[in-house]
């Protein structure tokens, strides 16, 4: 419901990674950077990236070149605004540091992963063929049992089933699966996902066969086989790759700690251990030397190095960030034993192993990963240089004093109040929409299908399995929200597919607009106060720092930049 897009917001959504392979090329004579702020250059891809952050601003359509020059603009504020980060020194601040380390080994990450990793896991035809033929990548619709029975009442049931006895009614007597309201239907899944026991049998088997039971400690299992469907080879390459992808960034990880050699020090780990349990994280970083280390005084251990490897070495200086080493109440950041020492060394140094290796890899002098890497040092320091320049209030009642002297920002637009129900397949959503079309549903229905009510959940959050008494507001976009729009008190939406699963909603009323109480919108006058106060900082600085460094445009190269056909960062390897 927030509509406020403040300055300082916007001037950081410029520096959001965006990796684009293609440029068009810009003819000779306009080629260079549109405009030059002391040592920095405001480029072509840098006006592409703003028109994506400014799409919808009015001046777009009602005055292209006013947009275009205020394109420009923004991005010389921030520009100015990095340039002020660097000079103040933010770069040089560990916190920040850490913080730029680690996105951008993310950034550099993904790059790795899709250009070499991923590439390299891409299955052959032969692998395809054989895959195919081992038949664990077949297709079969099944029905299914799950039964926590003793051996003889699991022998009687197998017993029934076989001579006659409906699978849809043992399956709601014995199955202690959800799918056991639905009579064990469970849709098609693939055959290696099914009792590893059952593989033999699945070779030779055919619609309408029974199959087991067999053992799933401490239940036992048993498939009806409704039909078997053969992949294509895009299926089976789709499902092999996603086999093969799963796990990959932890080997790759598990391969750069093996490649550059990452060994504890072991006349380290005892004293680290040590002050760790009897010293504050504060203390101890107090008391090291620039290098990380310190001597040892008193009870006080001594620490060094704590782990090297190739070309480098860490120290407490490295691992003592809260999201590698978490404080306690107390304020200590235990280290209880040798395994999570290890494991603490090796997340602070991972990022810097994945930076050597995109070097060795020439991937960070490609120019649109270049342009990545800077954008996220200067977004991380500008952020940084604001955040202590405008700190959260501390009055607890400034919140509530900036809500009622806003009071007509914060309306509750007009919703519909729903019921909706979040299954796991589309298959299983049909199947309830059919039962409950024309007569809808409550929680008592809800529970019988096997769903749980979720405390505080919305359109975003709720979870399949799950169900939950929502609003769905006339200004929201998502699918459900569009999808009950039309509907009245006790009409039923159709099948709605959502980022957690398939939903269903029963629109239970409407609600009319209405003024926000303080506690519906403390959260959002909280994030507007420190925006507001953000924004007033951020312009204030803008006024004496285009001042002091004027920036040197090319009207004629803005002019050239091509805005027809963007689309939210280019192409996307």
């Amino acid at each position: 419901m927030r509509k406020l897009r403040p300055i300082l917001a916007v001037l950081l959504a410029l520096a959001a990674p965006a990796f684009h392979d293609a440029r068009g090329a810009q003819p000779p004579s306009l080629q260079g950077p549109i405009a030059t702020i002391g040592d920095r250059r405001v480029e072509g891809a840098d006006i592409q990236r703003a028109a994506l952050v400014m799409a919808d601003d009015p001046l777009r359509a009602r005055k292209p070149a006013l947009w275009r020059k205020k394109l420009l603009d923004l991005c010389v504020d921030r520009e100015l605004l990095a340039l002020e980060a660097e000079r103040a020194g933010f770069l040089k601040d560990s916190a920040v540091m850490h913080e730029i380390e680690r996105q951008r080994a993310n950034a550099l990450y993904a790059v790795i992963r899709d250009r070499i990793l991923i590439p390299e896991l891409e299955p052959t035809a032969a692998q395809l063929d054989t895959a195919r033929a081992g038949g664990l990548f077949r297709l079969v619709k099944v029905s299914y049992i799950l039964s926590v029975t003793d051996p003889k009442t699991t022998h009687q049931v197998s017993i029934a089933l076989r001579t006659g006895a409906n699978f849809d009614s043992m399956a709601s007597l014995y199955s202690i699966h959800s799918s056991s309201t639905r009579g064990g239907d469970v849709g098609w899944m693939w055959t290696r996902e099914l009792n590893p026991a059952s593989r033999n049998a699945l070779k030779t088997a055919k619609p309408g066969d029974l199959l087991g039971p067999y053992p799933n400690d401490p239940a036992h299992e048993f498939y009806k086989i409704e039909a078997f469907k053969d992949p294509d080879d895009a299926e089976i390459r789709e499902r092999l790759l996603l086999d093969r992808v799963r796990g990959l960034e932890s080997r790759y990880h598990s391969q750069l700690l093996m490649r550059y050699k990452l060994e504890l020090n072991p006349t380290a780990v005892s004293p680290v251990i040590f002050a760790a349990a009897t010293e504050r994280a504060d203390s101890i970083l107090a008391s090291l030397g620039p290098d990380g280390t310190r001597p040892g005084q008193g009870v006080r251990p001594g620490l060094g190095i704590l782990a090297r490897l190739e070309g480098d070495s860490i120290t407490y200086l490295d691992i003592a960030f809260p999201d590698i080493l978490p404080r306690d109440e107390d304020g200590k950041a235990h280290i209880e034993d040798t395994q999570r020492l290890t494991l603490v060394c090796a997340t602070a140094v991972l990022p810097r192993l994945i930076a050597r290796d995109a070097h060795e890899r020439g991937i960070d002098r490609d120019p649109a990963v270049a342009r990545v890497l800077r954008l996220i040092g200067e977004e991380v320091s500008t952020r940084a240089m604001v955040t202590k320049a405008v700190p959260a209030p501390s009055d607890p009642g400034a919140i509530r004093a900036y809500f009622e002297s806003h009071a007509a920002r914060y309306r509750r637009p007009p919703a519909r109040r729903a019921l909706v129900a979040m299954f796991g397949s589309e298959d299983s959503a049909r199947m309830s929409l059919r039962a409950w079309n024309g007569i809808g549903f409550g929680d008592s229905a809800l529970i019988a299908h096997g769903l749980r009510a979720q405390e505080r959940a919305t359109t975003a959050t709720l979870l399949p399995r799950f169900y939950a008494e929502v609003p769905l507001f006339e200004t929201d976009k998502d699918p459900l929200s569009l999808a009950v729009r039309s509907l009245n008190e006790g009409q039923m939406s159709p099948v709605v597919q959502t980022p957690h699963g398939y939903a269903l909603a029963l629109v239970l009323g409407r609600e009319a607009a209405r003024p926000m109480t303080f506690s519906e919108a403390a959260a959002d006058a909280a994030v507007d106060a420190r925006e507001d106060r953000e924004g007033a900082w951020v312009a204030s600085q803008l006024d004496g720092l285009r001042a002091a460094t004027p920036a040197r445009t090319v009207p004629a190269r803005l002019d050239a930049v091509r805005l027809g056909s963007l689309n939210p960062g280019g192409k996307r390897r």
